[in-house]
């Protein structure tokens, strides 16, 4: 997070309130009591490795950063900044936390998920299968990459991921239903 950042707000829809932000020096509008909407979009890294199987790439929040440090997250996200596309952001934070250059064509649009009533998240995956592992973590925010097969992602989410994502089934539902319905696993 940038402190000088503005974060787009929405409508409880999914419509962006046009002209209206919320100061990312505020933080999160759930830790003030605001009844503000901000927006997140949320980039997971998949790949068929060379065995055959699904995986995911988790990224490991630097010891550095206030929320969470230490603790795995998904690929890659942010907060979307005031009048940035979804995929304008999803791309922007890709490049900015782990160095994944990926273009607005390999985002697949996966599940807009309500993370609790002030965030609401758009899910982009990307199919990483025969791309090279040049991550990179310049800015701070990230220490380590981790591949984690599919099969495994329940388990390593309850031994290593963030809170919020232990406490969240659903959304790894949403993922394990999309990765079928596309005939992924």
């Amino acid at each position: 997070m940038h402190k000088d950042e503005t974060w787009q707000t929405y409508y409880s829809n999914g419509e962006p309130i046009v002209g209206e932000g919320w100061p990312a020096e505020l933080g999160n509008p759930e830790v003030t009591g605001s009844d503000k909407i901000v927006g997140v979009a949320i980039v997971f890294l998949y790949r068929i490795s060379d065995r055959g199987g699904l995986e995911v790439l988790w990224q490991k929040r630097s010891e550095k950063i206030d929320r969470y440090p230490g603790d795995f997250d998904i690929s890659a996200g942010g907060h979307i900044n005031l009048g940035e596309s979804l995929v304008d952001a999803a791309v922007r934070e890709a490049y900015e936390e782990i160095g994944a250059e990926i273009s607005k064509e390999d985002l697949e649009l996966a599940a807009l998920h309500s993370f609790n009533r002030n965030r609401l998240a758009w899910v982009y995956m990307v199919n990483w299968t025969g791309r090279e592992d040049s991550f990179k973590f310049d800015d701070g925010e990230v220490s380590e990459v981790r591949w984690v097969p599919w099969a495994e992602v329940d388990e390593f989410r309850m031994k290593f991921a963030k809170e919020p994502l232990k406490r969240d089934a659903v959304v790894f539902d949403l993922f394990n239903e999309w990765f079928l319905r596309h005939g992924i696993i």
